[in-house]
């Protein structure tokens, strides 16, 4: 288990695990911190469902892994050996540019909108929407969470109190506010999964200590490196359920602002390189160890071959317009060191830059290996793809498809180009089938582009094909009428919002 000095940047803004998780059942620090775990032994497995961990990074540019070959400077060797064991997505995305709505539709399989998660603002995820986890319990798995949440009540759930309490006075509404009672319905453990061990920076709710033991829920105080005390949880649930199938969602709070990494990450990278991203390359190496460990949990169980691995990214990468290396104790609006290459835009936006991300899928035992597939899926097939493996296919309850099929069948592939994948996020709104993708501005933009063309998104094609532009838009107004709060934005573009516009498309 890592000891390692962390050099820990001062917040300039307020960090949800300050406020989400005070008063959190026991305090304390956790003494297994420092212990080491047995070495494994292969062991028998009598299931024949696979085994699934989830991946997920928060704010993780497309540039930023090595298999993509975007960057020169990124260093992703165990990653890369999942694209090269696997299938590397050069058209993975997300449902959203933004955290909680992105993880909302990979927790429920479903566009997010269609029970009201459009934004950061929508939390928490409501309780009357099932969660995978629940089903796959159902199917006989063992589920664990480790990492970020996001799900929960927060600082942003302002609208939530207003419903839920009438007359208060929204704008004194904190986290702390809301009884413990109530506040942790709204936890993984409360949500379908056994086993938690989840926060974000120093301190973790957790009913199982980095040992191995398991205790009722409590606060754990762990002041090492983010990184790797959520790769050091992933590996212990691993090894305690190696025997019997299991689903481990494991979430990185990287590189997310706040910036921070140990010595033994930036020591991998220059200081002659810009700060800020010399911080996000450290804190990626640090997600690619945690990657790596995880791998070879799994192969000294001998149980890699019938595991499904994600690995994904939440949305595209804050850039602040312009990749400024300013002070990384700024985080607010700044870039977070990540790269969006070559894609146009950022976290926040519904351009590429915002929504497609690195996505990786193994499955040793069932996909080809090495395989580089440009038809374009979302987080919603995902979902799908490990419903369907653990036994419970549900195309009603599911928006996306499973993968597998097409990955072992280039002619079957070419059928992932007639269906459309659907966003709509703040004021803005878009459509993507095969090579075109159609964008909706509230304040009248609308686009046309050919993501087959090397253009992409530089070119706006709409005079060229009104015609693909109007069937499109119609596409994604049907859709759009069928969500929770129905139609296509509204008549104007927040102050961001026209900010990035204005910067990236010269509106």
């Amino acid at each position: 288990m890592r000891k390692t000095k962390l050099l820990l940047i001062p917040l300039s803004v307020l960090v949800f695990a300050a406020t989400s998780l005070v008063g959190c059942g026991g305090g304390g620090g956790d003494s297994s911190a420092t212990s080491t775990s047995p070495t494994p032994t292969p062991v028998e497995v009598k299931s024949t469902v696979p085994n699934v961990v989830f991946i997920l990074t928060d704010d993780h540019g497309y540039a930023d892994v090595g298999a993509q070959k975007v960057v020169s400077d990124i260093k992703t060797p165990n990653i890369d050996t999942l694209a090269s064991n696997g299938v590397r997505m050069t058209a993975g995305y997300s449902t959203a540019p933004q955290c909680t709505p992105a993880r909302s539709a990979l927790m429920s399989g479903r566009y997010q909108q269609k029970f009201g998660v459009d934004d950061n603002g929508a939390t928490p995820f409501p309780l009357s929407q099932p969660m995978i986890a629940e089903k796959l319990k159902t199917a006989g798995y063992t589920t664990g969470m480790v990492g970020k949440w996001h799900l929960d009540i927060d600082p942003n759930s302002r609208a939530w109190y207003a419903r839920e309490y009438p007359g208060a006075d929204v704008s004194k509404f904190t986290p702390n506010n809301i009884p413990f009672d109530t506040r942790v319905m709204y936890y993984p453990h409360k949500r379908g999964f056994d086993e938690i061990f989840f926060g974000y920076m120093n301190s973790y709710y957790a009913n199982f200590s980095l040992d191995g033991s398991k205790h009722e829920p409590r606060q754990i105080t762990d002041r090492r490196f983010r990184v790797d005390v959520v790769a050091d949880a992933a590996v212990s649930f691993i090894e305690r359920n190696r025997s019997k199938p299991f689903f481990l969602y494991v979430s990185f709070y990287a590189p997310h602002v706040p910036l921070e990494a140990s010595q033994e990450y930036l020591d991998r990278f220059s200081v002659a390189m810009k700060e800020r991203r010399r911080y996000a390359l450290a804190m990626l190496s640090a997600v690619d160890d945690g990657v790596g460990r995880i791998q070879n949990t799994l192969k000294a169980n001998g149980i890699d071959e019938n595991t499904l691995i994600f690995f994904v990214g939440d949305n595209g990468a804050p850039t602040g317009m312009g990749e400024q290396d300013i002070p990384i104790s700024v985080d607010s609006y700044a870039w977070d060191g990540s790269i969006n290459a070559p894609w146009i835009g950022e976290k926040g936006m519904l351009s590429e830059g915002g929504i497609r991300t690195p996505f990786i899928f193994q499955w040793k035992k069932s996909i080809p290996k090495g395989l580089v597939f440009d038809q374009p899926v979302n987080i919603l097939d995902a979902v799908a793809t490990i419903m369907t493996a653990a036994g419970k296919p549900d195309s009603t309850a599911y928006d996306g498809v499973d993968l597998v099929p097409y990955l072992n069948n280039k002619t079957k592939a070419l059928e992932l180009n007639t269906r459309p994948l659907y966003w709509r996020f703040w004021n803005q709104s878009a459509i993507r089938k095969g090579q075109w993708k159609y964008m909706l501005l509230a304040d009248g933009h609308e686009y046309l582009f050919d993501m087959n063309s090397i253009d992409n998104e530089k070119v706006n094609r709409i005079k060229d094909y009104p015609g693909m532009a109007s069937s499109l838009k119609a596409d994604l107004t049907l859709w759009s009428n069928g969500l929770q709060q129905p139609g296509l934005p509204g008549t104007a573009l927040n102050v961001q919002e026209a900010s990035w516009y204005s910067y990236y498309f010269k509106n």
